[in-house]
């Protein structure tokens, strides 16, 4: 019998994912580790273990942040952190996590992811502004050589990649996590 299990797999909402993750549980497969893209499982008794996905608010300089040693202490079981998304887990007999069923703290959660990739928003537009507004003209006043030409293929093409990459992958994303929220504080009030 196969007692791991690898599997590709791409989320843009955190819902389905942590949605997934249980139900790859409920048939026997526990989560242990991802880099966004690739899952990794080990086998477990059918639906032992529930899960949640939690966005972590500080950046943590030295590995573990004290938000997930303090959950920890509260007695949810930590499996994974990639990049500030959280992966947590409990004994299905413990019952579910609390946002399961309570809008403020799926608002929560929803807000923690907005402001996620809302910085990943803001950090690759820092990026093509700097390759728009350094790399391209500092090529093009170089004088004619490959490099130079090289640096303004690079610093033209990185703005073009980023900006593409906004516009079809994290526009859509944060304008799905707005309506969330929206739709989230309209149940709430």
């Amino acid at each position: 019998m196969k007692t791991s299990r690898i599997v590709i797999n791409w989320f843009v909402d955190f819902d389905k994912e942590e949605k997934w993750i249980n139900e790859m549980s409920g048939k026997g497969w526990e989560f242990w580790h991802t880099n966004g893209v690739i899952y990794r499982f080990k086998r477990c008794e059918p639906a032992n273990f529930v899960y949640q996905i939690d966005f972590d608010e500080q950046k943590p300089r030295n590995g573990i942040g004290d938000y997930v040693v303090f959950r920890t202490q509260c007695g949810d079981e930590f499996v994974h952190q990639w990049k500030r998304k959280i992966y947590w887990k409990r004994e299905a007999a413990s019952g579910p996590f609390e946002a399961e069923n309570n809008v403020a703290a799926k608002l929560r959660l929803t807000n923690k992811a907005f402001n996620h990739h809302l910085n990943s928003f803001i950090g690759l537009t820092l990026i093509a502004a700097f390759a728009f507004i350094v790399l391209v003209p500092m090529g093009r006043h170089l004088p004619e050589s490959v490099f130079s030409t090289w640096l303004t293929e690079f610093g033209t093409g990185l703005t073009y990649g980023i900006l593409l990459a906004e516009l079809l992958i994290l526009l859509p994303i944060l304008r799905k996590l707005q309506q969330k929220m929206k739709e989230l504080i309209g149940q709430i009030f």
